[in-house]
């Protein structure tokens, strides 16, 4: 693993802890060693990457859509950070012919003991909901598997919000599943259906489903009833439960144990919130230009990463160059990472995908 992958992903991690009130990972099976291709549902663009990446100790290699890595100095940095590009149709037919090569890199890195995450679904849709798979990660492991053995991951992630920073969110990570060698006296498409359909269910038993036919419909009045836990996993659990009861459901109102905040509190989220206006500007200003919503939870999370610590130190400085006292600086400096974590865990805010 090269400096430049190890470093980010222990900045990011500790970034999560502050960019989250709670940050939760559970494994219902150790992760294997070896050759492992993690499938995880994508509902937040970049972000979903980032926390399946820094919620394991294995060091994925991140499969991403061809066109992000055109200029071949963006092709350098991708793939230091271990980015490999997978070719879609709507990339253009000729793209596909380089498909072939990819897959024989994906087969090389699994021979290698490496490990692999892709997004079943293939792009990102900020619902709670699970959307069909696509079939490049099962030709991945049969490709794989007929050289090495090979597991699957399902890998579960579950936003309570998907764009506010202070949210909560927990990866899951399911029991692995063994992939066979291709049965020559079987469909070559049969045996990649039996293979997505049986990751599919396993991703989808991980995390939050409401169905598409009746999203909207459902979503109302799952948040009508739904009551609010601290355990993360607690949660999911409940609010399966009921999304599968929802026609049984009776007619009562959410529940939600409700405090007044005490003084200090007041108080240190007011010293937070005062110390962090001029970066928060900026990053609010980053997305007023974005056209995509559904990137607002990666963008707050990544540029926040930069500009905060950033302000920050710049702050600190300017209040040494104004009190020209080493010590005090420092405590300043202290403070305001601090005072910024603090301040995150007092609040539990949620928005809802429509």
């Amino acid at each position: 693993m090269n400096l430049l992958y190890r470093f980010l992903k222990n900045y990011c991690r500790v970034a999560l802890c502050f960019f989250y009130k709670k940050w939760r990972v559970q494994y219902l099976a150790p992760v294997p060693e070896g050759a492992v291709i993690f499938v995880a549902n994508h509902q937040n663009a970049f972000l979903d990457a980032v926390l399946v990446g820094c919620s394991t100790h294995r060091n994925p290699w991140f499969v991403a859509r061809a066109s992000v890595f055109k200029n071949s100095w963006s092709n350098f940095i991708l793939r230091q950070l271990k980015m490999l590009p997978v070719y879609r149709f709507r990339d253009g037919f000729e793209t596909l012919r380089k498909n072939e090569d990819a897959f024989n890199q994906y087969t090389a890195l699994l021979e290698r003991g490496e490990s692999i995450l892709i997004f079943g679904e293939g792009n990102h849709d900020e619902r709670w909901s699970l959307r069909p798979f696509q079939k490049g990660f099962a030709r991945m492991a049969f490709d794989a598997a007929e050289k090495c053995d090979v597991q699957i991951v399902p890998v579960g992630i579950q936003f309570d919000s998907h764009a506010n920073a202070g949210s909560r969110v927990l990866v899951s990570f399911g029991k692995a599943i063994a992939v066979p060698k291709l049965n020559p006296d079987v469909h070559i498409q049969t045996q990649y259906d039996q293979l997505v359909q049986q990751t599919h269910e396993m991703v989808q038993s991980l995390m939050l489903h409401v169905p598409a036919q009746t999203y909207n419909e459902d979503v109302n009045l799952f948040l009508k009833h739904r009551v609010i836990h601290q355990d993360l996993v607690q949660q999911l659990r409940a609010d399966q439960l009921l999304i599968q009861s929802l026609s049984s459901v009776k007619d009562r109102a959410v529940t939600i144990s409700s405090h007044s905040m005490a003084r200090w509190k007041k108080a240190i989220a007011l010293y937070s919130g005062v110390n962090t206006f001029l970066p928060k500007g900026i990053i609010q200003w980053i997305l007023s230009n974005t056209k995509d919503p559904q990137f607002t939870g990666s963008l707050k999370f990544s540029v926040g990463m930069v500009v905060v610590p950033l302000f920050y130190l710049l702050q600190a400085l300017v209040f040494y160059l104004l009190t020209d006292s080493y010590w005090l600086a420092t405590l300043y400096g202290i403070s305001l990472p601090i005072s910024f974590w603090v301040a995150r865990g007092m609040f539990l805010r949620m928005d809802y995908p429509n």
